[in-house]
């Protein structure tokens, strides 16, 4: 290798004086002058010995480029207190449901979670995407069958027991729409005049459940037969029971559904969409109409196919009993029943009109054979199922392989597993970070680093010396 010095270093080691040198302008060529090389002693370098002929190329690297990984983070929470004799906060294990039913005009309604039975609510407590609007909105925007998630608490005693086997009720202190929970909820909930609300929307479910206001349903998904038509809009159900007593059933075609849908929705009239003969599921009330003998039933629903989620009665326990043969009931006497404080108004309006229609004929009922549509046979009922029931592979009315259903349409009380009780006080949120790194394949190209395969193997902690004495103890 060889070393140069500097003019200055050369004048002075020459014992010259500085003010002998050549003075230039800042401005022009310097006059050029001789350096002095000195031989230094040659440094053999670990890369000597290799090939002189092989390749050398200059890799220019370059920043790594920027990656996103998602990572979570767990937070603590605390129980937040609702006032009332529960015994514990909210329960914040987020759960889903849907909407079962709406029990008044002023916001009280039932959630329906398949694990954890019903859930009383308040359309006060609904956050529609991140907002909460009027009463009178959300009820529009928020239709019974709507996917819904809550949070909930849960109370238990004595007062209860009319309403659960279990002598529980649950309710949600917060529910909403959509995949993410609304930034203020458990904000909204702490709240001192929030909590009273929720107590006063308890209270005002039980008093009408000790004022027995709720409407009985005497059969619910019975099998009966479309009979016949007394008009367009009214019909007659002959159902079977145990002894094969034929019951007959009126029922009003508002109160149809067929593949989940209603009558209307298939532009059609209810005599071509429900034929004479089908066979349907049926949810009915005992009514005595004056002057008409052997018809003491109005049906409250009228299922053909597949069942819909809503509308559906709750079994609670006492009352005067429901014969429900598709389900499987609890020992003891137990009663469903309809919780929407307006149906029996519609439904006595519907019974008015059929006194009307048979007011006309003294108590005889005539059927309407104009325009029916019969199914007669196993290959008529599959051509009607083609048509309205769009192929479901699912069977007829819903009906189960084997044995009958179990009753979810109930207050009951839920066991907290383990994983339960962890995500009460946990709350896990995803975050995204950006950042550069060369221990990425996306970095390769640009002279990323890679783990060599020695360095993996490596990681049960111990030394090559230790590996070779396990290795010849082989």
């Amino acid at each position: 290798m060889v070393a140069r010095k500097t003019p200055v270093k050369k004048a002075a080691a020459n014992g010259k004086p500085a003010a002998e040198m050549k003075v230039v302008d800042t401005v022009g060529e310097v006059e050029e002058v001789e350096m002095e090389e000195e031989e230094m002693e040659e440094i053999m370098l670990s890369s000597d010995d290799e090939n002189e002929d092989d390749d050398v190329a200059l890799i220019v690297l370059k920043r790594p480029p920027v990656t996103e990984r998602i990572v979570e983070e767990v937070e603590i929470t605390e129980d937040i207190e609702i006032t009332g004799t529960g015994t514990g906060g909210v329960n914040l294990k987020e759960k889903s449901g849907f909407v079962k039913e709406y029990i008044e005009s002023e916001g009280l309604a039932m959630i329906l979670s398949k694990d954890y039975g019903l859930v009383l609510f308040h359309l006060s407590s609904v956050w529609l995407e991140n907002v909460q609007n009027d009463l009178s909105t959300t009820r529009k925007k928020l239709p019974t069958g709507t996917e819904i998630k809550f949070y909930d608490r849960t109370f238990k005693g004595e007062e209860y027991k009319d309403l659960s086997e279990d002598k529980v009720i649950h309710q949600a202190v917060a529910v909403w729409t959509g995949e993410t929970r609304p930034d203020n909820v458990l904000k909204k909930v702490a709240d001192e005049e929030y909590k009273k609300k929720l107590e006063e929307h308890r209270a005002t479910f039980m008093l009408y459940l000790r004022g027995e206001v709720f409407l009985r349903a005497a059969f619910v998904r019975v099998k009966g037969e479309v009979a016949g038509y007394l008009n367009e809009n009214m019909g007659i159900i002959e159902y079977k029971d145990e002894k094969d007593k034929k019951i007959n059933i009126f029922f009003h075609t508002d109160d149809v559904r067929i593949f989940k849908k209603e009558v209307k929705e298939y532009r059609k009239p209810a005599k071509t969409a429900l034929p004479v003969g089908c066979i349907v599921s049926v949810d009915a009330r005992r009514v005595h109409v004056v002057g008409v003998k052997n018809i003491e039933y109005q049906a409250i629903i009228v299922v053909a196919g597949a069942w819909p989620k809503t509308p559906h009665p709750t079994l609670m326990p006492g009352g005067q009993g429901s014969i429900a043969p598709s389900y499987e009931m609890p020992k003891g006497n137990f009663t469903f029943y309809y919780m929407e404080l307006a149906l029996e108004g519609k439904l006595t309006r519907k019974v008015q009109e059929f006194k009307d229609i048979l007011s006309r004929s003294r108590g005889q009922v005539n059927y309407d054979w104009a325009n029916v549509q019969y199914i007669q046979s196993k290959e008529q009922f599959n051509d009607w199922k083609r048509e309205y029931g769009g192929g479901n592979k699912r069977s007829f009315n819903g009906k189960r392989a084997q044995g009958k259903r179990e009753v979810l349409d109930t207050f009951r009380a839920a066991e907290a597993t383990e994983e339960d009780i962890k995500d009460e006080k946990t709350k896990v949120t995803q975050k995204t970070i950006a950042e550069r790194t060369w221990y990425t394949p996306e970095a390769w190209e640009h002279g990323g680093l890679r783990l060599k395969e020695e360095v993996k193997d490596e990681t049960d902690g111990s030394t090559p010396a230790k590996r070779v004495k396990k290795e010849l103890k082989k």
